[in-house]
């Protein structure tokens, strides 16, 4: 029997290509307070999805309105509570922080979260670096997609 063959090698060739980095050695391998990864595992992980690009322009603006889309919010019961109008085009962060903030604005007391988002990690990594909202990381718990997982490899 052969072991099977990687479907995912193109991009397990553009994370290693993400790994030519020109700076200092030690921004790359540096695992800022709060992350569990070294930056160049983020930095990897970002580069290998066209969902953490906010510059990736999905569709030809010349036929299709000049707009990114509706982003929303939604419980467990398939209820959206809040709803985004995504007039940029690209995943912006801002968007999910938005909706995150109108979210916990109608939470009470103690409470914990799990987001499922597909570029979630890069959102974690963002609250935990830039230091936003940092009364939120103790009540989020992220969780992403089968298909993301493989860009991680």
């Amino acid at each position: 029997m052969q072991p099977a063959r990687s479907s995912h090698a193109g991009q397990k060739q553009k994370a290693d290509n993400t790994c030519n980095f020109d700076g200092d050695p030690s921004e790359v391998d540096k695992v800022e307070p709060g992350l569990h990864a070294p930056n160049l595992a983020y930095d990897a992980c970002r580069e290998s999805f066209i969902a953490a690009d906010g510059d990736h322009v999905k569709a030809s603006t010349q036929f299709f309105e000049d707009t990114g889309g509706v982003m929303a919010l939604l419980c467990h019961h398939d209820f959206p509570p809040a709803v985004a109008n995504m007039w940029t085009l690209g995943k912006k962060q801002s968007y999910v922080f938005a909706l995150l903030e109108t979210f916990l604005n109608h939470l009470l007391g103690h409470w914990r979260v799990g987001a499922l988002y597909d570029i979630g990690c890069q959102v974690d990594q963002s609250l935990k670096k830039w230091k936003f909202r940092p009364e939120w990381l103790p009540h989020f718990e992220w969780g992403g997609s089968i298909f993301h997982a493989y860009g991680h490899q």
